[in-house]
């Protein structure tokens, strides 16, 4: 292909007259398709091809520069131009897919504005511009804390597709040396502190700032705490709920795959320590992924923490309150009781503790058939009869507290189907020991 030959429109033409696009020209990389070889037409043996012009060689300092020009271009351009946008991408994807270093160096400078969750290319472009971000963070040379924050807030305020986001973290996951990433130990992309922190900020779905906020506000979606709520749980609007409930799957199928789930586990408990278990206030999708990831890292070699195994309580009662007193969708009811169930039947000792901080009476005439329905609900699940069995005798003492202080001439209904579930679990979990005696 000659320059002549070349019809060329639009914004990069100017450049590309000036340039050229002669064969093994500086320029014709930027068409190249990595792993095939460019076509060259057939000349006779020992022709050679034309020099190259003086200034344009290939390397040229010209060419350099504008390719790492190119990233605050995009940075400037923000949302304004996505036509002008998607044809420095494209340049952009195929000078990084070739490793060129000085248009890497110039993307690690500007990646956390690329990248903004606010201001950012990533969020304020169309679709196929987002994805074609997203693969260039294959070629990013390293993922500093500051980077990683950003890439967790993009995938928390659902601004990309919940595809998208899930394909980033997956990146971010194969770039860092716990996934088998080889690397020298000078040149590690990302850090293993900084790639657990950017899973564990992408698993509670909220920055920092945003918890602290939230424990000073005054909103309506907050249920505020009480007997059977021991936290004051912030209700996440639906979309924000699904979209974070399927990061969640993401997220725990990272750690799943990391190797050690013991050392996992014990990073991911430290961190709950540090950073949650003093919250007064929680959204509910940070409850449900907490109940979700825990079960999945837990073996039975593993033993949680008191304090870990406290707020968990905490946060499952509050969850099962929270479900039964609002009008909630059919898919994010569902995945609530789905995690609260899998930590209950579990994770060792989660229900006795779930069981022993229900008082009866702590609590108020209105708040006995919402405790009944907890309680039903916790004895109908099928996963949870062992464990219910196990705590035979406190879960009597409960329902024997609430006949008396229901204290009424006639039975309620509530009350009705709390005893006939309660008669039905212990004789069929009776019936199952007896058929084991007997085998």
């Amino acid at each position: 292909m000659t320059a002549t030959q070349t019809h060329c429109t639009g914004p990069l033409c100017s450049f590309l007259r000036v340039v050229g696009l002669r064969e093994g020209g500086p320029t014709s990389f930027l068409w190249a398709v990595p792993g095939r070889v460019p076509q060259v037409k057939p000349r006779p043996p020992g022709a050679c091809l034309r020099a190259p012009t003086p200034g344009l060689a290939p390397g040229s300092r010209i060419l350099t520069r504008w390719l790492a020009s190119l990233p605050l271009q995009l940075v400037q351009l923000g949302g304004r131009n996505p036509q002008l946008s998607a044809q420095i991408l494209q340049t952009l994807q195929s000078a990084s897919a070739w490793g060129n270093k000085d248009l890497l160096h110039s993307l690690q400078t500007h990646a956390s504005s690329l990248y903004d969750p606010q201001e950012g290319c990533v969020v304020l472009l169309p679709v196929e511009q987002q994805q074609r971000l997203v693969q260039i963070l294959f070629y990013l040379p390293a993922f500093p804390a500051d980077v990683l924050s950003c890439l967790s807030q993009v995938c928390n305020t659902g601004r990309v597709s919940a595809s998208l986001a899930s394909t980033l973290i997956r990146t971010v996951h194969f770039r860092s040396p716990l996934s088998g990433w080889s690397s020298s130990l000078q040149d590690v992309p990302v850090r293993d502190v900084d790639y657990f922190s950017f899973l564990f900020s992408t698993l509670t779905g909220f920055s920092s700032d945003r918890l602290r906020n939230l424990q000073q506000a005054d909103d309506e979606g907050v249920l505020p705490s009480s007997s059977l709520s021991p936290l004051s749980v912030f209700a996440t609007p639906l979309e924000q709920f699904t979209h974070h409930w399927d990061m969640v799957e993401e997220v725990c199928h990272c750690l799943e795959t990391l190797g050690s789930r013991g050392q996992c586990f014990e990073i991911l408990q430290n961190a709950i320590i540090k950073n949650l278990c003093g919250l007064v206030v929680v959204p509910d999708c940070m409850c449900a992924a907490l109940l979700r990831c825990i079960p999945r890292l837990l073996d039975h070699s593993l033993l949680p923490n008191d304090t870990l195994l406290h707020f968990l309580a905490d946060c499952c009662l509050s969850m099962l309150s929270l479900l039964l007193q609002l009008e909630q969708s059919a898919r994010k009811r569902d995945a609530v009781w789905e995690a609260c169930f899998a930590a209950l039947s579990t994770v060792p000792r989660l229900l006795r503790l779930v069981l022993q901080s229900l008082h009866v009476c702590d609590l108020c005439k209105a708040e006995l058939p919402l405790l009944a329905q907890i309680l039903s609900l916790l004895l109908q699940h099928t996963q949870l009869r062992n464990q219910v069995a196990a705590n035979g005798a406190l879960l009597q003492t409960i329902i024997q507290d609430l006949t008396r202080y229901h204290g009424g001439e006639t039975r309620e209904q509530w009350l009705t189907d709390l005893l006939y579930c309660y008669s039905v679990t212990l004789s069929s979990h009776r019936g199952n020991m007896a058929m084991r005696d007997i085998y």
